[in-house]
């Protein structure tokens, strides 16, 4: 018995035109997404993120550090835009370090910054990032440089 192959009618023809119609849709064209989508979804381009803690220090200055993978690992920003630093540590409890930065994290609520040439910073933990670091930063609140 040989095989009967299909009759070319109206109704292969529409699917043909179905399926090229659908083709742009199914290319995958991901809409653009606004830099505070890019910021909120952070957690899920981080795979080793743990969490977050933002710092506010008495020169000014706000820190937002990531906590990365086994907790070993920090990624610290000084700048809202600027690009993380990363510094590791061998042990937990020990310092940690990364290029020109040497930090240690003490009590949990504070963060110490020690940099070559210059003065060695402790910045206290903030909850809320804005309004606490702004009192810090205006000696309403405890922060001090070592």
């Amino acid at each position: 018995m040989a095989a009967r192959r299909p009759k070319s009618g109206p109704v292969r023809w529409i699917i043909l035109a179905t399926g090229l119609a659908l083709a742009p849709s199914l290319l995958g064209c991901s809409p653009s997404i606004s830099e505070s989508e890019a910021e909120a979804s952070r957690d899920r381009q981080m795979p080793d993120f743990i969490g977050e803690h933002f710092y506010a220090c008495p020169d000014g200055s706000r820190l937002d550090v990531d906590f990365l993978g086994d907790g070993l690992t920090l990624d610290i920003k000084t700048k809202p835009n600027a690009t993380p630093v990363r510094v590791t540590s061998p042990a937990s409890g020990l310092t940690y370090v990364g290029p020109n930065l040497n930090v240690s994290i003490s009590g949990g609520d504070r963060i110490t910054l020690k940099r070559p040439g210059a003065r060695a910073m402790a910045c206290k933990r903030v909850l809320a990032y804005r309004e606490s670091a702004d009192k810090v930063a205006s000696g309403q609140a405890a922060g001090s440089a070592a």
